[in-house]
């Protein structure tokens, strides 16, 4: 593009640069963004590498999710700062649909693995008794979801490319990457139809399992509270018969119990050897149960977070697709806030390590204890080489 051409005294490139000043606090957050998930991702991955080794079944795609975190928080802050640098000059069409496809590949990829989360959560509360599953469904999901992914991300190779951009006030055009306004009209109309439906589809799908898992973890917590309230009650009669019982009644019918009984009928354990186990065991379910239910409200809060960050971005592509002219019609005050709720969707990638670190007490103390392990080596051999 030749950046010399000027319309009321204004060139192509003073033009970007103004855009690109106002759009200054965006790159800054977009940096913050960047930052912010690729530490925080790639700790958690150093976590399940070094620390939580072989995940367990409640864990397993924790990793893969903070993988598919990082690369989407590398690609899409690094894109959307280049776009905030060439706001009016982006002229080059093949990249700019390249870009558009990596962006609907990488965007997808998380939110697919958030939905075969909700899946795996479900089967595991609400199916207990059944086999949950297998490493190989495990396996086979993510193929299926970067599938979709690529299935959902190819059709943007023809709705997106270089556009002309008319300045009202200055009387000049220039070239930004978005979305085409003539041209493969199918194609466009067929991927704002199944955005729509995959949003719908996928929010109405997390709505129901997260809905029967809540409505089944709540009647499994009125049983709990029930039993625990019937077992004082037992407890407390049985203590009020016990009272009325001589002493001498008690160590009889004792004795004669105890030696009528053969070690046989033990199977060669003690009763207080079995009773033990059986209450270790107990313990061991309770404690399971218990973990299950925070990694579910964990999972659950990630997905509200989810929602919530994808609103703005759905919300503002609907507003493109109605309103041909939508960017070019935004002033120099509105574009900052538009362009700060159409990426706000990125913090779906960032915060994920936050919310382990307050909702997953095993993480967070191994967490801990890799990063003292980090810094404590540097310390020592700062004291080694100064001694």
């Amino acid at each position: 593009m030749n950046t010399s051409n000027t319309g009321n005294n204004i060139t192509f490139s003073e033009w970007n640069d103004g855009i690109t000043t106002s759009l200054i606090p965006n790159i800054i957050v977009l940096f913050v963004y960047l930052v912010l998930g690729i530490c925080g991702n790639f700790i958690v991955l150093l976590v399940y590498a070094f620390q939580i080794k072989g995940p367990s079944d409640e864990r397993y795609f924790i990793p893969v999710l903070a993988a598919f975190d990082m690369i989407a928080t590398l690609y899409l802050t690094v894109n959307y700062i280049f776009q905030c640098l060439n706001q009016v000059t982006f002229s080059n069409d093949f990249v700019c649909k390249i870009l558009a496809f990596c962006t609907g590949l990488t965007t997808f990829n998380p939110v697919s693995i958030l939905v075969i989360i909700a899946v795996q959560r479900y089967m595991k509360i609400c199916f207990p008794f059944k086999q949950s599953m297998s490493i190989l469904m495990k396996r086979s999901s993510l193929v299926f979801t970067n599938v979709i992914s690529l299935l959902y991300a190819i059709p943007l190779l023809f709705v997106y490319g270089s556009v002309h951009y008319r300045s009202v006030n200055y009387g000049i055009s220039g070239t930004r990457c978005g979305r085409l306004k003539e041209g493969h009209p199918f194609m466009s109309n067929l991927h704002a139809i199944v955005a729509c439906v995959l949003v719908f589809v996928i929010v109405i799908t997390l709505t129901i399992l997260y809905g029967r898992i809540g409505y089944t973890v709540f009647r499994n917590l009125e049983m709990k509270k029930r039993f625990t309230r019937d077992e004082k009650n037992i407890e407390t009669n049985s203590e009020g018969v016990n009272t009325e019982v001589r002493d001498d009644d008690m160590s009889t019918d004792t004795t004669v119990k105890t030696s009528n009984l053969s070690p046989d009928k033990y199977d060669g354990q003690r009763p207080m050897e079995t009773n033990e186990k059986a209450t270790a065991s107990k313990k061991r379910r309770k404690h399971n149960r218990r973990v299950s239910h925070k990694l579910t409200i964990m999972f659950l809060v990630i997905t509200v977070v989810f929602l919530l960050c994808f609103l703005p971005k759905v919300t503002i592509l609907l507003l493109e697709g109605m309103y041909v002219n939508f960017w070019e019609q935004l002033s120099i005050l509105q574009r900052p806030v538009v362009m700060f709720l159409y990426n706000m969707f990125i913090i779906n990638n960032i915060v994920n390590p936050i919310i382990y670190a307050f909702m997953d007490i095993k993480f967070r103390n191994e967490a801990a204890i890799l990063l003292k392990r980090m810094f404590r080596k540097p310390c020592i051999c700062c004291r080694r080489s100064k001694l």
